[in-house]
C-alpha cells in the first residue's frame, strides 16, 4: 500500500468521498483509525503508566474517545461539553458512559494531571483547523509542551495548519504523530518539521483508488523504490542499458563532471561519453578510463560558445544528455544549453544549466523529456517565485512548474525532495545533512542519467535515482565527515539491497 501525502482539502475530500460515494460509514473509518492508533500507542506504554487523552470538539476528539475505550486500561480523558461535540464524537462519548476505567477530568484537574502524566495523547484538533487557538485549549497545549510526558498526536499536531505547516498561535510538540490515511503536507514543511518529531502513517479503510483519482503525492519509500528500480535482463547489451553524453566541467571545477560521470557509470549506463573543455581533457583522461572523452574549444578555463558545434552532427546518438556540472555561470553556458537542447533527446539540466535557462524558459517546452535538478536557490531561476515563497510553498511551486512545462520532470532538492511530472509527485522525506556538501548534486545527476538509460522514463529515473542517492548517505559515519566519493562507493550496495529485499 502506498503512503500518500495530502493537503488538508485533499484529505477531507478523500474522507468525504469514502463516506458518500463508497458508502463507508464515518464511524467505521473512526474505529479503524482508533484501532490502528491503539496498537501503536500500546507499544510505547509501560505497566502503571499514567495516560491522559485530550479530546477536542470534533471527529479528532472522537478518535481520542475511541482510543480511550480500546486501550482497556485506566486513563484520564479531557473532553468538551457534549453540546459542542460532533455527531460521531457524541456516539463515542455515549459508549464510554459506563466504562469504569475511564475518568473524565475537569480543566483544572487536567492541568494538574499533565504535570505527572507519563503519556499525553493529543486528539484536540484535526486537519480542519484554520483559526488561532486561544483560551483553555492554548493553556492546555502550552502545559503539555512544558511537561516531561511522551506525547502522541492523532492525525496532526493540534495547532498546526495541515497544508502550510504554520503554527496557529500555539501547537503541540509531539514525540510521535500517527497520521490517519495520509501524511499532511504541513507536517513536512515550515514549522511542521519542528513540531512533528516522528511520523507514522496508518490505513483507516479509505480506498486507495480515491487517492489515485485525486492525484495526491506519494511518499517515496523502500517499497515504492523497489517497484521503480529498472530490471536488468541478463541478455542485455550496451545499447540495452543506454548511451549517455555528459557535457560539463571547467578548469577550476573538473571534479564536478568527474563525480557525475563515475556515478552514472556505477548506476548501470551502457556507454558513457564526456564532452569537456580542452584544458581539462588530459586531466580527465587520467581519472576516467571507463568513459569516452571528447573536448571542445575553451578560453580562460571555460567552454567557448562554438565548442558544442562539433556535437551537432551526433544528433540521435545518445539516449540521454546531461549538461551543467561544473560549467560555471558563463555566457558560453547559456549558448551550450541551448545547443544541447537541439540534440532532441532526453536532457538533464543540472547546476549551472538551471541558471543558464532562466532567460529562455520557452526552451523547456520541447517534444522530448527534460529533467531539471535544482536546489531551492536554483529553483528561483526557473519560476516566478522568490526564495522565501518557494520555502513556504514547495508543493505548490512544483505543481505550478510541472503544469506549465508538461514534458519536464522536476527534482526540487531540499531537506525534503519533491519529484514532479505533470500531475504526479513523489516526496522523499529522508533529511540527511551529509548531502549538504558540494558534489552531492553532481552525483545525483549521474545516478539519474544512469538509470534513465535503463528505463527510458524520466519521471521513473528521477524518482528512483533520488531515493538511491539518499540511501547512499545512510552510513555509519558522522555527516560532517562525508566525502562525495563516499556516496559513489555506496551505490553498488544500495542497488543490491533493493534487488534482493
Amino acid at each position: 500500500m502506498k503512503t500518500t501525502i495530502c493537503t488538508a482539502a485533499q484529505a477531507r475530500l478523500a474522507d468525504k468521498t469514502a463516506i458518500h460515494e463508497h458508502k463507508i460509514p464515518s464511524l467505521i473509518l473512526m474505529e479503524h483509525a482508533a484501532l490502528g492508533c491503539t496498537k501503536i500507542i500500546q507499544k510505547h506504554l509501560q505497566p502503571g503508566d499514567q495516560i491522559l487523552i485530550l479530546c477536542g470538539p470534533g471527529n479528532n476528539g472522537g478518535d481520542g474517545l475511541s482510543i480511550a475505550r480500546l486501550l482497556q486500561r485506566p486513563c484520564f480523558v479531557y473532553a468538551p461539553k457534549a453540546s459542542s461535540m460532533s455527531n460521531d464524537e457524541r456516539i463515542q462519548w455515549d459508549m464510554l458512559e459506563k466504562n469504569e476505567q475511564v475518568h473524565f477530568s475537569s480543566f483544572e484537574e487536567t492541568l494538574s494531571l499533565i504535570q505527572n502524566a507519563d503519556m499525553v495523547i493529543d486528539a484536540l484538533f484535526g486537519n480542519g483547523l484554520s483559526r488561532n487557538i486561544e483560551g483553555n485549549y492554548k493553556t492546555l497545549i502550552d502545559a503539555v509542551n512544558a511537561s516531561n510526558a511522551f506525547v502522541i498526536s492523532v492525525d496532526i499536531n493540534s495547532g498546526l495548519d495541515a497544508t502550510t505547516g504554520k503554527i496557529l498561535n500555539t501547537c503541540i510538540i509531539s514525540d510521535l504523530t500517527i497520521c490517519l490515511d495520509c501524511i499532511k503536507t504541513g507536517q513536512l514543511i515550515n514549522d511542521g518539521k519542528k513540531v512533528c518529531s516522528k511520523l507514522e502513517c496508518i490505513p483507516i479503510g479509505i480506498p486507495q483508488t480515491i487517492h489515485k483519482d485525486l492525484k495526491t503525492a506519494i511518499l517515496l519509500d523502500t517499497k515504492e523504490a523497489k517497484r521503480l528500480l529498472p530490471q536488468r535482463p541478463d541478455d542485455g547489451h550496451k545499447g540495452t542499458f543506454g548511451k549517455a553524453l555528459m557535457i560539463g566541467g571547467s578548469y577550476s571545477m573538473h571534479g564536478a563532471i568527474t563525480m557525475a560521470a563515475r556515478a552514472c557509470y556505477q548506476s548501470g549506463i551502457g556507454t558513457l561519453t564526456c564532452f569537456v573543455p580542452d584544458c581539462i581533457h588530459d586531466i580527465l583522461a587520467q581519472k576516467m578510463e571507463f568513459a569516452m572523452l571528447k573536448s571542445g574549444e575553451d578560453k580562460n578555463g571555460y567552454f567557448l560558445n562554438m565548442a558544442i558545434e562539433s556535437l551537432t552532427k551526433e544528433t540521435g546518438k545518445y539516449d540521454i544528455v546531461t549538461i551543467g556540472n561544473g560549467m560555471g555561470q558563463q555566457e558560453s553556458t547559456k549558448a551550450m544549453v541551448q545547443k544541447a537542447l537541439q540534440l532532441s533527446t532526453c536532457t538533464l539540466l543540472d547546476a549551472d544549466a538551471c541558471w543558464a535557462i532562466r532567460e529562455h524558459p520557452e526552451l523547456l517546452r520541447q517534444d522530448f523529456s527534460i529533467i531539471l535538478t535544482p536546489h531551492i536557490k536554483e529553483m528561483t531561476y526557473l519560476c516566478h517565485r522568490s526564495l522565501s515563497e518557494i520555502l513556504q510553498d514547495p508543493f505548490g511551486t512544483v505543481q505550478e512548474f510541472c503544469t506549465s512545462y508538461p514534458n519536464c520532470t522536476l527534482v526540487l532538492k531540499s531537506d525534503i525532495t519533491l519529484i514532479g511530472h505533470k500531475n504526479q509527485m513523489y516526496v522523499l522525506h529522508q533529511p540527511n545533512s551529509a548531502l549538504a556538501k558540494g558534489g552531492s548534486g553532481d552525483i545525483l545527476c549521474g545516478i539519474i542519467a544512469g538509470l534513465y538509460g535503463q528505463c527510458r522514463n524520466a519521471f521513473q529515473a528521477a524518482a528512483i535515482g533520488t531515493y538511491i542517492h539518499s540511501c547512499c548517505a545512510k552510513q555509519k559515519k558522522d555527516p560532517a565527515c562525508f566525502m562525495p566519493e563516499d556516496l559513489i562507493h555506496q551505490i553498488p550496495s544500495v542497488f543490491q539491497s533493493l534487488r534482493e529485499g
